[in-house]
């Protein structure tokens, strides 16, 4: 571990030139894939289909050949109650740890890791929060659903093995965080959802705490694009005067990516560990890695036992930055724009959560920043679109018109389109556990 001073925590990997990355990642993917057509007939299978050999995936632009997979196949080959299903590589003996994605767009797929799978997705962990600012010593509440979920048990092992100090606390029972962080003489540091710490906030206030006495000075969040989002950081630094740093990582792999001071981009921290592609969401046609490009991100396992990944599609759109950052990391960094599957079109105009997110946080205290979209109809949507929106503690039930009537002018005026105000009391949404932006119902 380097002194809690250095700037990066591996800097032999994350200063690394772009040639040597690159071919560190060649050789890894070429024995992942070797690996995983030995060990899974769904691979073998897969690679067969497409006409392809294994010894003939050599670099990270041989991907293309291959098709994509979807984590909907993995969910259907666990349904009958297989463990792992088809994706699974390492016999159950080396399996030490099973966890679960977080479900927000379908049902979610149970992922396997041997040890060294685990140990792999600390690392990745403990680079993304070193660039955020997270240092041994640091005492960190961890307020993520540990329920399966992998932002529970396995990020505690990140800052485990970065060396903070964590509070495994999970999510509810907020009127008892709060009066255990006020408790404490030491400042804090909190790992949550960034609009829980909006609604924790309006908890403490509650209980007549003023939020910047209870020492909250570092915010890392995840789980949710609202950091992204113009303003609502600045809501949260300023509700409990701290500094708040965004991450971006998934359950089936980590990933972890983290910004540095610099806030320019989330820094990729899959080095050495998985490889991304982007691709055109509506073609499937990979798109150049260049400076600002924007696409869908597919990932693929490079250094993955249990349960690797074989280009997953992960309907994540990204912008990348590949310019080099002034904090001497050289990893490409990006921006998460939102999910191609969570788009919806009205009258033609391409509609993102993050959108509508930017126009609901203008309304200020009112609202705690917490929505859902509700398609309840296939398209085409030539109806008012459903919203609910979450009000902030404190708002007057007899003010609930007014501003649902705000908020739909606002809304109508920006992104052109008719919205159905729904006002939803405080603690709906905002819980700690990640929340559904765009609920198609209509699909069942």
């Amino acid at each position: 571990m380097p002194p809690s001073s250095a700037p990066i925590l591996d800097p032999g990997l994350e200063t690394a030139s772009s040639a040597a990355l690159r071919r560190l990642e060649n050789e890894r993917l070429a024995q992942q894939i070797a690996y995983n057509a030995a060990s899974s007939p769904y691979y073998r299978d897969k690679l067969d289909a497409a006409g392809v050999r294994a010894p003939g995936i050599r670099s990270v632009e041989d991907l293309a050949r291959i098709p994509f997979m979807e984590k909907s196949e993995i969910a259907a080959s666990q349904a009958d109650g297989t463990l792992i299903g088809i994706n699974q590589c390492a016999p159950l003996e080396r399996i030490v740890r099973i966890q679960a994605t977080g479900g927000t767009t379908g049902v979610p797929m149970r992922i396997a890791l041997t040890r060294r799978d685990a140990e792999d997705y600390a690392k990745m962990g403990a680079r993304a929060l070193w660039a955020m600012g997270c240092r041994p010593g640091d005492i960190v509440f961890e307020c993520m659903n540990y329920n399966l979920y992998a932002g529970g048990v396995s990020d505690t092992t990140t800052f485990e093995q970065m060396g903070a100090a964590v509070i495994p606390y999970g999510v509810g029972h907020s009127e008892r965080l709060v009066l255990m962080m006020a408790a404490l003489k030491d400042d804090v540091a909190l790992w949550a959802t960034p609009s829980y710490a909006v609604r924790l906030a309006e908890v403490a206030t509650s209980l007549g705490r003023n939020p910047h006495d209870i020492g909250v000075r570092k915010g890392f969040f995840s789980g949710e694009a609202g950091m992204q989002v113009p303003g609502f950081r600045e809501k949260i630094e300023a509700l409990w005067g701290m500094r708040a740093q965004d991450q971006y990582g998934t359950g089936e792999l980590g990933l972890h990516s983290g910004e540095c001071e610099m806030r320019n981009g989330l820094h990729y921290g899959g080095l050495g560990s998985a490889v991304i592609e982007l691709i055109n969401p509506d073609t499937g046609d990979v798109l150049p890695f260049d400076d600002g490009r924007q696409g869908e991100a597919v990932y693929t396992s490079i250094w993955r036992e249990a349960s690797p990944l074989m280009r997953m599609r992960s309907h994540d759109l990204f912008q990348v930055f590949t310019e080099p950052c002034p904090c001497g990391r050289t990893s490409f960094r990006l921006k998460v724009l939102g999910r191609s599957d969570d788009m919806f079109i009205v009258k033609g105009v391409n509609i993102f959560p993050a959108s509508i997110h930017a126009v609901i946080v203008k309304a200020g205290d009112k609202v705690t920043g917490a929505f859902q979209v509700v398609l309840d109809r296939p398209p085409p949507i030539d109806y008012p679109v459903p919203i609910r929106v979450e009000v902030a503690e404190g708002v007057a039930e007899d003010n609930f018109a007014s501003l649902a009537a705000e908020l739909a002018q606002c809304l109508q005026q920006a992104l052109n389109f008719t919205p159905d105000i729904r006002l939803e009391p405080a603690g709906t949404f905002a819980t700690g556990i990640k929340v559904r932006r765009v609920v198609k119902s209509y699909r069942g």
